[in-house]
């Protein structure tokens, strides 16, 4: 049986089983700071949502590992409503009988314990979080290089790769003469990064040294950190590219622009049209050649993420790359499989937890092809756990509009109240 992070699409029988991986990569554990358990907790659970997304981009022989969580009331109930919403728009589903379930705190050891009879074992990533189904220590220590920021902080430039003016240095910053001197270059524009940790949480803007320490309280004191030029987003945009790599060729999966709401990812904009020139997609294969160069890739193929902002000019800036499936990916792959010719966003937000179903009806009668012109809703995922927003038990969903976002959120606050949908008033549309 083959076991590593693969692209989508595969032939072969498949079981998907994928929680949070990037923590495990670099940090122990068993001695992780409060803050640390609390995000690695909310990464855990926030790949419920793509859990429930593999269902309708994978193949009905296929298999899904997902929570325990999801047999619970009302998320057994939610999880079969989607499973019927993503079947009615004609998807080639895993069927409900082909769920695997595990608790999220020892998901990846009871999956090995129970496997289905599958040729393959597709993961987010290869980690020592999930090495029980698999035996690739080469793969960690690949991804160990590949991940971390610091290593392509260290060999980007030397192999061509355009990135922001970067510094690697020690703590603390303050009275630190190579980090006051980048933070007065730069006139206090600089982003502070660490390593193991998604969707922003690993990375801050800092105005200067004393500001960084406080971010920096939260980790070892032996830790290096790396501060890096910020890019102004008045005059740059930011985006994500896919790369699918194989041990013979790099190609283009997906291009979107990423939507940040407080500092933390939110969703991505996939434009209809490709937004690339053939001198900036050759310059971001270049990095999927990087890559390669340190072993990624494979027969079969995998699939590799890169951050990267297009200047005012038309340059291309990169600042992070990702050797796994990105959040992304998934949103994108059930576009090409619906043949979707419109802008569409792909957004987290929060949904009243006594609501949930009244949310699916309205999200029935925006099904592409049955309701509105202005826009069209797909149902993604969702996660099988309560999120307190100010006392109320929400739960968090993930959604596609197509069309015109600005006009789904207006009738959607104006069906559920002005207070729903709280990240819909952050997508900058």
């Amino acid at each position: 049986m083959k076991a590593g992070a693969y692209a989508p699409n595969r032939p072969e029988t498949t079981l998907y089983a994928m929680s949070g991986d990037d923590i495990p990569m670099y940090f122990d554990m068993a001695n992780l700071t409060p803050k640390q358990q609390a995000d690695h907790q909310v990464n855990v659970e926030l790949l419920g949502h793509q859990q429930v997304s593999l269902m309708a981009i994978s193949k009905p022989q296929d298999y899904v590992a997902v929570y325990d969580d999801f047999r619970q009331p009302p998320f057994h109930g939610l999880l079969q409503r989607f499973h019927a919403l993503q079947s009615s728009l004609g998807l080639a589903m895993v069927p409900l009988d082909h769920l695997v379930y595990a608790p999220k705190d020892s998901y990846y050891e009871v999956i090995a314990a129970h496997l289905p009879p599958v040729a393959m074992v597709n993961l987010l990533m290869v980690s020592p979080s999930n090495r029980a189904l698999h035996a690739d220590p080469e793969g960690i220590e690949r991804n160990l290089k590949l991940n971390s920021k610091f290593h392509f902080a260290e060999n980007a430039q030397a192999f061509g790769i355009p990135t922001p003016e970067t510094l690697i240095t020690s703590q603390p910053l303050t009275d630190n003469p190579e980090a006051e001197s980048f933070f007065a270059r730069h006139q206090g524009e600089v982003m502070l990064k660490m390593t193991g940790f998604a969707g922003g949480r690993n990375v801050a803007a800092v105005t200067d040294s004393s500001a960084g320490d406080r971010y920096l309280e939260d980790y070892d004191d032996a830790l290096p950190v790396i501060l890096q030029q910020k890019i102004p987003l008045d005059t740059c945009q930011e985006w994500t590219i896919d790369l699918h790599i194989t041990d013979r060729e790099i190609n283009v999966d997906n291009v979107r622009r990423i939507m940040l709401a407080d500092g933390l990812w939110i969703g991505n904009l996939h434009h209809a049209d490709y937004p690339l020139s053939p001198h900036q997609e050759a310059i971001l294969i270049k990095v999927g050649e990087y890559a390669r160069s340190f072993g990624f890739g494979s027969a079969d193929g995998n699939n590799f993420g890169i951050d990267f902002f297009i200047g005012p000019e038309g340059e291309i800036i990169v600042t992070e790359i990702n050797p796994r499936w990105t959040a992304g990916l998934f949103s994108s792959e059930l576009l090409k499989r619906l043949q979707v010719t419109r802008d569409a966003v792909a957004y987290y937000d929060l949904v009243a937890k006594n609501r949930c179903q009244e949310y699916l009806d309205y999200v029935e009668s925006r099904l592409p092809g049955r309701g509105s012109e202005a826009f069209e809703i797909i149902p993604l995922g969702f996660m099988p756990f309560d999120v307190d927003m100010e006392g109320e038990a929400v739960v968090s969903v993930w959604s596609i509009v197509i069309g015109d976002f600005a006009a789904y959120r207006c009738e959607a606050k104006q069906r559920f109240g002005p207070g729903a949908f709280p990240n819909a008033d952050k997508v900058p549309l």
